[in-house]
């Protein structure tokens, strides 16, 4: 009977303590030390890891950036710390073209304080255009392939244009992002050398 007595007293006394406190997301840290001793002239550290994924680190005006490109995935992470080493933001993206899934910022403290879904207007996802891509027989290694996308008011839709098998110029289709039927294709000509 004791037993059972304190069992329900710690128990109770635990969840006292946890009324009125704000849930931590786990904070991430920037190593500044193993940043500072590897860092170009140029303020840039890039390393591989044991599992074949490159991170590619910087500073920023206000502390620390970092990339994290695992092997054979196109969405990269992107990563954002305070001067102290702190995660302030954090999320995916396809190089140059989009932000994907939900991103998070934080507080000083490590308080999440906001999350944006950029995936949330899409109902034709990303790896069903990854789908679609593959079986197109689209280069996903081509230096040509570009795929966005774009949510407003007029409609939600997945941009992409790669090039054509026999090289003579590249394709372009507008998928609805909703079901993600073709709105729109054609042909277009290589962007001009500048």
């Amino acid at each position: 009977m004791k037993l059972k007595v304190t069992i329900l007293l710690i128990l109770s006394v635990i969840n006292c303590k946890a009324q009125g406190f704000t849930k931590k997301e786990p904070m991430d840290t920037f190593d500044i030390n193993t940043f500072d001793k590897h860092k170009d002239h140029l303020s840039r550290y890039n390393y591989i890891r044991k599992d074949s994924t490159v991170v590619e680190q910087r500073t920023w005006q206000f502390g620390y950036e970092e990339v994290i490109m695992p092997k054979n995935n196109l969405i990269h992470t992107f990563n954002k710390y305070n001067e102290d080493g702190k995660l302030m933001l954090t999320g995916d993206f396809f190089p140059n073209d989009f932000e994907k899934g939900i991103w998070k910022e934080y507080d000083e403290q490590g308080n999440l304080i906001k999350e944006t879904n950029y995936d949330a207007p899409y109902k034709f996802t990303w790896e069903e255009v990854l789908e679609w891509i593959k079986e197109r027989n689209i280069n996903m290694e081509s230096d040509y392939l570009i795929i966005a996308r774009g949510s407003d008011e007029s409609g939600t839709s997945w941009d992409i244009t790669w090039e054509k098998e026999n090289k003579s110029s590249l394709r372009r289709a507008f998928i609805d992002g909703i079901t993600g039927k073709i709105i729109k294709e054609f042909d277009q000509e290589y962007p001009l050398d500048e």
